[in-house]
């Protein structure tokens, strides 16, 4: 399994207001109203290998097949609170508590890449029963590394904590405001797409 790329989604930019001071709660509701907002995505590259031979067959049979399972984090802005922004309109300040990021995997190729392959002349060809067979232990493979090794969704989540400061602060910016912007913790695992 290898990291193969990060990138950031800026959605709903169009919520930038154009030069105009709204009041707090106004812009509350513009922020609440967002709903799922992604900040991060990545695509993490599977590979899955088969090798058998039998004492009564000649030649082996040898399969390596790669594919991409996607994961994205955002974060779910229907859950702020009117109380997670605390303004001080004095100092034109802002304190943001967001709602935590969320991890989950949206999905997987459906076809699987052929990287190598090593199949006896007297051995017949992988069906597509058996690459399928593959891609489903590859798939609980993966699934379960990715308990093991948090590496993947750290680096996902860190990745949107810093792409979504950097929005928020330009969102209160517009709006007249210095922003501190911080996250609840998360209290659920990654979600999972098939």
């Amino acid at each position: 399994m290898k990291f193969k790329s990060i990138t950031a989604c800026a959605l709903a930019m169009a919520m930038l207001p154009a030069c105009t001071k709204t009041d707090s709660n106004e812009l509350y509701q513009e922020i609440k109203s967002v709903d799922k907002m992604v900040f991060a995505s990545m695509a993490i590259t599977k590979t899955a290998k088969m090798e058998s031979s039998d004492w009564y067959t000649v030649g082996k049979r040898i399969a390596v097949y790669s594919y991409d399972t996607y994961m994205r984090a955002y974060i779910d802005l229907s859950a702020l609170q009117m109380d997670d922004l605390v303004f001080d309109e004095d100092a034109k300040t802002v304190k943001v508590t967001l709602p935590p990021v969320v991890t989950e995997i949206t999905g997987r190729d459906m076809e699987m890449r052929k990287e190598y392959e090593n199949i006896g002349i007297l051995r017949s060809d992988l069906d597509s029963k058996e690459r399928a067979e593959i891609k489903e232990k590859a798939n609980a493979s993966f699934k379960a590394e990715m308990e093991d090794n948090p590496m993947f969704k750290q680096q996902l989540t860190d990745a949107a904590k810093s792409k979504a400061r950097k929005y928020f602060e330009t969102i209160f910016e517009a709006n007249g405001y210095t922003a501190s912007i911080d996250f609840k913790p998360s209290n659920t695992d990654s979600h999972v797409k098939d």
